[in-house]
């Protein structure tokens, strides 16, 4: 099975889905793959950024793909922090660090959101400057995102910022765990893609070795 398909098919049975990263590992490609695929599955695309995430990832995603900015044109922008996203579909914006303004004006805003595919960006960036409102925001994030029906929730997270410990954390609340790093060996660096956590069994703990560029693919890590 494709790992690009284990991540699909299993963030439409269980979720969140947390897609663990490093720098180096390019893992917005195959977000933006994973996106490309499911959008059109839900009635709703919603994405939470903090500290300008999105605003970065789609710039990084238009210098390689034409379409990234009609694949994320629909989306609906809640910026937390924000200073340069006001021009991306902004629907919300919240100027405070403090976890329950946060999400009280999130939960005001949204709702109860049926069959919608949410893409939660930049808690990396956000738990670096505050630590312990992270702990805090994302697991009632979570909650206020998965209160409908048929929801979907894709979060990405640096895990190389932090201390084993808070990710540990961050990873007890992912029902699909995956982690994009990079191999450094003698003569090349290879992208590594492991499956941790997924409904697929057989799958979990299985690694793939993945190019980017001109296209993506996948090679089984032996």
């Amino acid at each position: 099975m494709n790992p690009l398909d284990i991540i699909i098919e299993s963030s439409k049975v269980v979720t969140p889905t947390i897609f663990n990263h490093e720098i180096g590992s390019e893992f917005e490609s195959v977000l933006y793959h994973v996106v490309k695929r499911l959008k059109s599955e839900y009635k709703g695309f919603i994405v939470i950024s903090f500290t300008d995430a999105y605003a970065s990832i789609l710039k990084y995603l238009e210098s390689i793909y034409k379409d990234a900015r009609d694949v994320f044109k629909d989306a609906k922008v809640f910026s937390v922090l924000s200073y340069f996203e006001d021009v991306l579909g902004q629907e919300v914006l919240i100027k405070t660090k403090d976890p329950e303004i946060i999400i009280g004006k999130i939960k005001s805003n949204l709702g109860v959101k049926d069959n919608t595919l949410f893409l939660v960006l930049g808690l990396d960036i956000f738990g670096v400057k505050y630590p312990k409102e992270l702990i805090t925001v994302l697991p009632a994030l979570i909650r206020i995102l998965g209160r409908g029906e048929k929801n979907n929730i894709l979060i990405t997270f640096n895990f190389k910022a932090f201390p084993e410990n808070v990710t540990e954390i961050v990873n007890s609340f992912a029902l699909n765990l995956f982690k994009f790093g990079i191999e450094v060996g003698k003569n090349e660096i290879k992208r590594k893609l492991t499956v941790i956590r997924s409904i697929f069994l057989e799958y979990n703990l299985k690694s793939w070795y993945y190019t980017v560029y001109p296209e993506l693919r996948f090679l089984p890590a032996v």
